[in-house]
Order: C-alpha cells, then structure tokens, then sequence
C-alpha cells in the first residue's frame, strides 16, 4: 500500500511540475496550433494568460492565429483581432526590464515577431506603406538581436525572408524599400532560412515550411519541396496549408492521383477559416479533371471555385479553362460567355495574363483543329502518358497539313517528354528543331524551348552552352507564363554556378 501510494505521489508531482512549466505548456499549445487545433488551443492559451500574466505568449499566439485566419479568409474582424492581441503582447514586453542578456535578446525578438506578423498582415491589406515600416522595425531589432547573440537561430527567419522577398518585389515597388534603407539579398535570405530550418528552436517547423514554398514557387526545385512537404505533413497530418501545399506540389510533379487524394481530403475537412485554401482546393480539382479530359466534372469544379473564391486570383484563368470546356464539349454560346469573362483575374498572376490574352482571341473565332490537337498533347504529358502523347506530336511533325508554329510547339512538347525519359540528346534536338520552326518568332515558344535546351545542356556536362540560352530567356519579355519560367531559368543558373564554385 505504501509503495502504492509513493508511485502515485511521484505521477502527481511529475505531473505538477510539468503543468507549472511554461515553455512545456507553450509548445504544446503551438503544435495543436500547427496542427489545426485551434479550439484546444484558443482555450489553452487563456488557461495560460490567466496563470501568467506577464507572459507575452499568450497575446503572441493568439494574435498568430487570427492572423493565420485573416490571411485564410481576409475576414476583417479576424484583422482587427490580431492587432488587438499584438497591441496586448507588445504591451507586456515592452514592460520587462531585462538585464540579462539572454533575456534582453529574447525580448527584441518577441517584438521583432510581432512587427514581422504586422508587415505581413498589413501587405495583405495593400498597404505596403505600413508594411515597410513594420519589416524596418524588425529588421532593427533582430539585427541588434543576432548582434548580441549569433546563435540565436530564431531571429534569422524574419531576416531570411524580408531579404529574400525584397529581392522578388517588382521594380514598381523597389523605390519605397530603398527610401527607408532596405537592402535585399536573395541568396543571403535563403541561407538564413536554412539555418533555421537545421538549428532553429521556435521557428523551426516555419522555417521548413517557407523553404518548401520557396523551392516550390521561386528556387524550383520541386522535388526538395515534396520531402519537406512530405515530412511536415506527417508531423501535423490536420494542418490544411502544408497539405495543400503538398497536393500542389504533387501537381507539379504531373502525380496527379496523390494530387487529387490530398485536395479531396481538404474539401472533406473543417476550413471554415480558410476560403482560400477551400477554393483554390477546387481549382486544382477541376485542372486535374481538365489534365484528364474530364470535362464535365472539370467545369463542376470551376463554378464551385468561383463561388467560394475570397478574391480574383485565377478567376480570369478558371472563367477561361470553363470557355474551353464548353467548347469541347460543343456548346459554343456557353464558351463564348466565359470567354468574355476571361479578364476578371489578377492580372499580376501569369494564368490570369494568359487567360485574358487568349480570351480575347477565342471570343470572335471557335478554337483551333491545331490548339485542340496540342492541347490533348500536354494533357497526356500531365497524365504521364508519354508514349501516346509522343505518337500524336510525331504525327502532327510529319503531316504536311500542320503549320510551322503547331510544329515547332510540338517539338518542344517531344523535348518535354525526352527530358521526363532522360534521353537528352534526343531533348536538345527537339529543342533545335523548336526554334527551327518558330518562322512567327514567337516569344513564348522560343523561351520555353531556350530552357527546355538549357536543362538537356546541363544534363549532358555542357554547363557554358546552357548559360547562353538562359541568357537569351533573360533577354526576352512579354510571353505567356513568364514569371515562372524566368524563376525556372533562374533556378538552372544557381545550380550551374554552384557546381562550378
């Protein structure tokens, strides 16, 4: 009985002394928060405020999950409550006296947090005055943070990615970053991510996760992205980004049923805060279905995006792919009326670009024998079906019929397949052929073709020759889908030079 009863005084001590310990009760509220739970944690973090008030935490992480929600949702009430709970958690910090040096470098990066979240939030409202002013704020304090203590790993992630945005910001918006000092260095904000990533404590799983976006969306390295994706996913299985994060990335990587599997499973889910996922979900949806010629089921999901979109980001390109649909499937009034709307998305985007551009040539004339045949080509190399792709593109090659424009994008969709097959003699010589057959010079077909020859170059140890083709996509402007084939240029120049170092 006495042992007994010494056992389950040493359980309710061990138990008492965890629950009074305020880094342990934090980290368990952050990965529910990670993790989507965000009824377990809300009520968590007031249990804790209660028992700390003078912990900053609390207010911290409540104030990132509304910001979390607003972003999701652009809900402005969720905005309002971020900045009530930052106001709160700043007031606290600014309070402490703190002598010691490892608490003074803690307290400038709480604050430096909060002013990285308020940039943030306040970009997402378009006022990019208030942003700035936010990212120079914190770039003060965790500089003077880092300064004090290197090894603080943390404070290198708002660093890493103010660095590493500014260098993306378009020139339009450079003048106000150079009016208060801010440099940017692109290779430096991807080190510090990095660095966080292998040694940070508070931020690490961000730091992973942005790593992911930016191999996924900028540095294009897809298959990095899909292992951190991969390893992040298992860790919060519930957390709706990172998931749809991975199905994108599986997009990309033309896998389209773990694509598919992955978005179904965020429409089967609560995200009821974030819209923007929900729709998007249902966008990539109906392009899995467009990438099968499923075109009834692809237009289902198209109007269920469009009605639960939170803004115009790919509305132009989801009215255009409707347009299309409708066309195929022989209901040309219906094409026509979607086509005409393909000028409502964000003309920031390179899908909404595209989406306008070709709108306006398909609403006076039906869509093309040509585009149709070249269309059903790069669906079956988005369905991996590479073989009956190759067998229709040599036969448009071969048939005297075909114009030289239709030939030369057909030998670049060859290239494609070759570069997926590693055969990258027979690549660069697509390619060649590519440009031999561009008589319209067009602009699009050039770029895409100069990378596809670029990519067979590197594979073949040729790295000089390719770096004279990726200077000739630098060179070009106003082509179809360029911001992300000027990243992919980008991407095979960074690992040219740094095979080369």
């Amino acid at each position: 009985m006495y042992k007994k009863f010494v056992v389950i005084f040493f359980i309710l001590l061990f138990n008492n002394i965890f629950s009074q310990n305020p880094d342990k009760q934090i980290q368990s509220v952050v990965n529910k928060i990670y993790n989507f739970n965000f009824s377990k944690a809300s009520t968590e973090l007031d249990n804790f405020s209660e028992k700390y008030p003078n912990d900053h935490r609390a207010y911290y992480y409540k104030s990132l999950m509304n910001l979390w929600f607003y972003l999701g949702s652009l809900d402005e009430a969720y905005k309002d409550s971020f900045e009530v709970c930052s106001d709160r958690a700043r007031e606290i910090l600014e309070k402490q006296n703190n002598e010691e040096k490892s608490e003074a470098v803690k307290k400038l990066f709480w604050l430096g947090m909060i002013d990285y979240n308020s940039s943030v939030a306040s970009a997402r409202a378009n006022d990019f005055a208030s942003a700035i002013i936010h990212l120079k704020n914190m770039r003060n304090r965790l500089e003077e943070a880092v300064s004090i203590e290197p090894e603080f790993y943390d404070a290198y992630l708002p660093l890493g990615l103010s660095n590493f945005a500014f260098a993306e910001v378009p020139a339009a918006l450079k003048w106000a970053a150079n009016l208060v000092g801010f440099n940017s260095d692109r290779e430096l904000g991807l080190q510090y991510l990095q660095l966080v990533s292998d040694k940070g404590n508070i931020l690490k799983t961000d730091a992973q996760f942005y790593l992911s976006q930016i191999y996924s969306r900028v540095i294009i390295e897809h298959q990095e992205a899909d292992k951190i994706l991969i390893k992040l996913t298992k860790n919060f299985p519930k957390n709706l980004l990172f998931n749809y994060s991975a199905a994108w990335i599986k997009y990309e990587l033309n896998d389209l049923s773990s694509s598919e599997k992955i978005f179904r499973n965020i429409l089967a889910s609560d995200g009821k805060n974030f819209s923007y996922i929900v729709s998007n979900s249902h966008l990539f949806l109906a392009n899995i279905f467009f990438a099968r010629e499923l075109y009834d089921s692809a237009l289902v999901q198209y109007q269920s995006f469009r009605e639960k979109r939170i803004n115009n980001d790919y509305l132009g390109f989801s009215n255009f792919r409707t347009a299309i649909c409708y066309e195929l499937l022989g209901n040309r009034n219906q094409a026509v009326k979607f086509f005409e709307r393909s000028d409502e998305g964000n003309t920031d985007l390179d899908e909404d670009i595209y989406a306008e551009k070709f709108g306006k040539i398909f609403i006076s004339k039906p869509i093309s024998e040509d585009f149709k045949i070249v269309l059903n080509s790069r669906n079956l190399i988005k369905q991996k079906k590479f073989s009956e792709a190759e067998e229709i593109l040599i036969s448009i090659i071969t048939d005297k019929k075909y114009s030289n424009k239709v030939k030369s994008e057909s030998y670049q969709l060859l290239s494609e397949i070759s570069l997926n097959k590693k055969n990258y003699e027979a690549a660069l010589d697509y390619a060649s052929q590519s440009f031999k057959f561009n008589n319209s010079n067009d602009n699009t077909i050039t770029a895409f073709s100069s990378y596809k020859a670029a990519l067979a170059l590197v594979n073949l140890n040729k790295s000089s020759e390719a770096i004279k083709f990726l200077d000739r996509i630098e060179e070009l402007y106003d082509f179809d889908f360029q911001t992300s084939l000027k990243n992919k240029a980008y991407s095979l120049r960074r690992k040219i030079l740094k095979a080369t170092d």
